[in-house]
């Protein structure tokens, strides 16, 4: 019988990624055309830029000081077509503050950010019903090309180069943290946010499970969670527990037992050895645990057990071990050590106790809606 895959879908997130603040002009006036056509561009109508130019600030200044002529010529009646050539407009450094800054986004933006680079957008949306400050995080999906060109229905936004994106998440502006709503701040148009231990936030919005920087973070989400299960959210919680315990005596570290007979003597025994940093527990609207651990694995393997247990598999087919991949990093390298120490876990438990979790999960899958990013593949 072939072994059951599943897919833990976590983000390897390279320590190079960066995060891209865009505003959306003046009022966020171009916020609906970024969100509609899955894009993001500056407000530099005509404007004209390769990689050679974009490699130069000099060039960048004639080829902006070309896009402003062809806008004047386009809206006076009449007049002469600009040259083409750009070097026939002036190099020096603008003396408008607003001009030399969108040079500087333009060198950000279509020169600087690259496949994979996260992109914050500013703005308001509809969010349960109601317009609301947001923030839309997407992640840049393909490399700048000069031919990727966007027109909307205003002057400002006429033939401009866009970068195409695929949008993550919309979030309340209110549910970000005051350090990050510092980093976003206000124009400049463009605005560069490192992603580092304080900023990482970021990627908890952007994506349900990644792995960054020797840690990962996942989240077990309750999207039927009412307050009235609060027996079923408590067994839940135990559950969780457990499988964090079971990353501390499976994947190195300590000695593991070579029979598990009693799950909750055993979570009591080796949770303290635990590489958790954090379980942020918020039910709210409705309700998640967001598992946060110091190792590149402690998360996908609460979510993949998470997973495993509720998938409906019988205690029988466990025990002969599951396959695990990663669909969204397929070059993750640690898959296999993943996929390794669940099945050493799931061996050594006892077949009354692998009963028990399975009914613990699917139960709470059924009544709160328990469920990971991790999903089985078919």
């Amino acid at each position: 019988m072939q072994k059951k895959k599943f897919d833990i879908s976590a983000k390897l997130v390279s320590p190079s990624t960066k995060a891209w603040v865009v505003h959306a002009g003046r009022g966020r006036v171009n916020y609906n055309d970024f969100a509609a056509d899955n894009v993001v561009f500056l407000e530099a109508p005509y404007l004209n830029v390769d990689k050679l130019i974009l490699g130069k600030r000099e060039k960048i200044r004639r080829a902006l000081r070309q896009s402003i002529a062809w806008r004047e010529h386009k809206e006076t009646t009449g007049s002469q077509p600009p040259s083409q050539n750009p070097a026939d407009y002036s190099d020096s450094v603008f003396s408008d503050n607003a001009l030399q800054a969108l040079s500087g986004s333009i060198s950000r933006l279509y020169g600087q950010a690259k496949v994979g680079d996260l992109v914050v957008v500013p703005g308001r949306d509809i969010i349960e019903g109601l317009s609301q400050a947001v923030v839309r995080i997407g992640e840049i999906v393909s490399a700048f090309d000069p031919q990727d060109v966007y027109s909307g229905g205003r002057v400002e936004n006429q033939v401009v180069p866009t970068r195409k994106v695929k949008w993550l998440n919309v979030i309340p502006r209110r549910n970000i943290s005051l350090l990050l709503e510092k980093k976003i701040g206000k124009p400049p148009a463009v605005r560069e946010i490192k992603i580092d231990k304080d900023t990482e936030e970021l990627l908890g919005h952007a994506y349900e499970s990644y792995i960054f920087e020797g840690s990962s973070s996942g989240v077990v989400s309750a999207n039927k969670y009412d307050g009235s299960d609060f027996i079923v959210l408590n067994s839940s919680s135990e559950l969780i527990a457990l499988l964090v315990s079971a990353h501390a005596a499976f994947s190195g570290g300590v000695s593991p037992p070579s029979h598990i007979t009693d799950a909750k003597d055993f979570a009591a025994t080796y949770f303290k050895h635990a590489s958790v940093e954090n379980i942020e527990v918020d039910f709210a609207s409705p309700g998640y645990w967001r598992i946060v651990g110091a190792t590149v694995s402690l998360a996908a393997f609460v979510g993949l057990g998470i997973a495993i247990f509720s998938s409906g598999l019988s205690a029988d087919t466990l025990v002969k071990g599951i396959e695990v991949t990663n669909s969204v990093s397929p070059s993750d390298s640690n898959v296999k050590a993943l996929e390794e120490s669940m099945n050493l876990f799931l061996k050594s438990m006892d077949k009354l106790e692998l009963e028990k979790a399975t009914k613990t999960a699917t139960d709470a899958k059924a009544t709160i809606g328990l469920q990971s990013s991790t999903k089985p593949v078919n």
